[in-house]
């Protein structure tokens, strides 16, 4: 039976985490390599200025847990040296979309797949739509990740009977924050921007000034990932390709560079 790792950014109790293990339980030996508490916006981020401690249990499934006061990419890193014949990563189900590579290349969940991607294993990313409130509250019993699970594990034993595309290195998967019975998969490229950010500044009880960064939303790109989920109400599967330098823009280089 093949063996998949499940990670996240999120932590060990993240509803989605537990509810894709469990739907995956009986079609592959599952096992979670994890970090014990939310690391949203962590990125491919490493834990290299001191040690990383862990603790491992076994869930009430029966699934081995490995939790540990790293970051998501670290997972990776902990899963290939201390857990035997993994097949495949994904990593999710996480409360809040990564939309376009603005959000990929800041998100700790598409971090830890590509982490697992540049070590030569098939991963992918998994994120659903929520509000604000959920972001960084995972373990919210009240949502159902029934059917975001089920498609999932439907895409994880297609990879594991196919392989990737020889040209993909991992996958981004998102998913509307409902999905009715006529949404289905698009395959469509990110976005690149589609949030602006700014600073909202404050004044503490000491009168002194703090920041927030603010996030304001632009028009989803036609034809993008965030056009597909947010405007279309369907599930979007974007590449994520590392090698991307071609050969029209190493010689596009070679002229700039040139005199």
């Amino acid at each position: 039976m093949p063996k998949v790792c499940l990670t996240n950014d999120d932590g060990s109790e993240s509803t989605g985490l537990l509810t894709l293990a469990e739907t995956l339980s009986p079609h592959v030996e599952v096992v979670i390599v994890v970090p014990d508490g939310e690391r949203s916006a962590s990125g491919k981020a490493l834990t290299l200025n001191r040690p990383i401690r862990l603790k491992k249990r076994t869930n009430t499934d029966g699934i081995e847990m490995i939790i540990h006061d790293g970051s998501p990419a670290d997972s990776v890193v902990l899963a290939r040296c201390l857990v035997e014949d993994i097949d495949m990563f994904v990593s999710g189900i996480n409360a809040g979309a990564n939309l376009g590579y603005q959000s990929m290349l800041t998100s700790g969940t598409v971090g830890a797949a590509l982490e697992a991607a540049l070590m030569g294993f098939p991963a992918i990313a998994v994120s659903l739509v929520v509000e604000p409130n959920e972001w960084f509250n995972s373990a919210d019993k009240k949502r159902d990740y029934t059917k975001v699970c089920e498609i999932t594990r439907d895409l994880v034993l297609r990879v594991l009977e196919k392989g990737l595309p020889k040209t993909v290195d991992a996958l981004n998967l998102n998913f509307p924050s409902r999905i009715p019975s006529e949404s289905r998969i698009v395959v469509v490229p990110p976005a690149r921007v589609r949030i602006y950010n700014e600073l909202e500044k404050r004044v503490d009880p000491n009168e002194s000034p703090y920041y927030w960064l603010k996030g304001m939303h632009k028009d989803a790109p036609q034809n993008s990932d965030a056009d597909v989920v947010l405007n279309r109400g369907n599930i979007a599967l974007s590449p994520i390709v590392i090698e991307t330098a071609d050969t029209a823009s190493i010689e596009d280089l070679r002229d700039f560079m040139s005199d």
